[in-house]
Order: structure tokens, then C-alpha cells, then sequence
């Protein structure tokens, strides 16, 4: 097992980034065995569930280098191809991951492709509009969420009273 770096990148060009990686450096030899994007599913609910990644680390990307070509030369190949801004740490020489700290980022990245997460974010105090339901076109205002479930806890006022709701986060909109 080598040793974990990160890697600061241009934002947006990741894939593009770890393509320009596996190829230019993997031709003869498998320098780099494994690279990381930390990227999480992200589901927007309506009528129909849409599912979509995103990266939660924008501009950062995780390389395992083999034991045996961790070294200068490797890491100046790295620093010089193109988007590659820099590694992340200290000083001219890269500082590597601790193998707990490694296993940590990693263990994150699987369990937040495992667990999708919602796309709009309510917190409580936010005022919504409901669109579905007998409280259609009625304003409330959001006491409670529960994102694992998706859905939230509203209050409404009507006839003078406030009453609360449990709804689905696409049964709102936030204003």
C-alpha cells in the first residue's frame, strides 16, 4: 500500500485532471494506484426523483503514489501537469496522509456515495410556500428538519392558529 496525498486542482477540471494523471503517468509502470475525486449523490425530489453527484471538495483530489515511485521525480511530473495546482501541505516537499487520516477521507467519500442527500437545504427559521397538499399556496415557516427522511416539520398559520405540519421537502419551495 503507498502512501495518500492531496492534491489542489483546478475546480471543475478534476476528471479531466485524473485522466491527464492515469495517462501520463501510468504508461509504462502503474505509478499512481489509486485516485480519489470526493464526490456525494445528490438527490432533488419532485414528482420524479432525480439523482446527480457532486463534488464536496471542489478543487481537491486524493492520489495514492506506489511505494517504490514516491519520490521527487514523481511528484514534479505531478506538480507539472496541467490543472495541477500544488499539493496540499507544507513546505516544497509533499506531506503524506496519515494512514488513519487516509482511511478517514476515504471511508467519508464511500459513505457519502452511499447515502444520497438532498438538494435543497432547509434550516429551521426559513420561510417556504407549500405547493401540494389541502395548504397549497399557503407560507409557513420551517421548525424542524429531518434530512434523512426528507422531509420537514411547518408551521402554518390558519384561521388565526398556527398549525403544524410534517412535509416532504418537494412539497415546498423555499421563498
Amino acid at each position: 500500500m503507498g502512501k495518500w496525498y492531496i492534491l489542489h486542482v483546478r475546480t471543475g477540471q478534476e476528471e479531466k485532471i485524473r485522466k491527464l494523471l492515469e495517462n501520463q503517468l501510468n504508461k509504462k509502470e502503474k505509478q499512481i494506484t489509486q485516485i480519489v475525486i470526493p464526490k456525494e449523490e445528490i438527490v432533488e425530489r419532485g414528482k420524479e426523483e432525480k439523482k446527480t453527484t457532486r463534488r464536496f471538495w471542489p478543487g481537491y483530489m486524493l492520489i495514492e503514489i506506489a511505494p517504490e515511485f514516491d519520490n521527487e521525480i514523481l511528484w514534479h511530473r505531478i506538480r507539472t501537469t496541467t490543472g495541477v495546482l500544488n499539493f496540499l501541505g507544507a513546505g516544497d516537499k509533499p506531506v503524506p496522509l496519515q494512514p488513519e487520516e487516509a482511511k478517514n477521507v476515504i471511508g467519508e467519500v464511500e459513505k457519502r456515495k452511499s447515502k444520497p442527500t438532498p438538494k435543497v437545504e432547509f434550516k429551521e427559521g426559513d420561510k417556504v410556500e407549500i405547493t401540494e397538499g389541502p395548504f397549497m399556496n399557503f407560507t409557513a415557516i420551517v421548525e424542524e428538519v429531518y434530512p434523512d427522511k426528507g422531509r420537514l416539520k411547518v408551521s402554518v398559520s390558519a384561521f388565526g392558529r398556527s398549525t403544524p405540519l410534517e412535509l416532504s421537502f418537494w412539497q415546498v419551495e423555499k421563498i
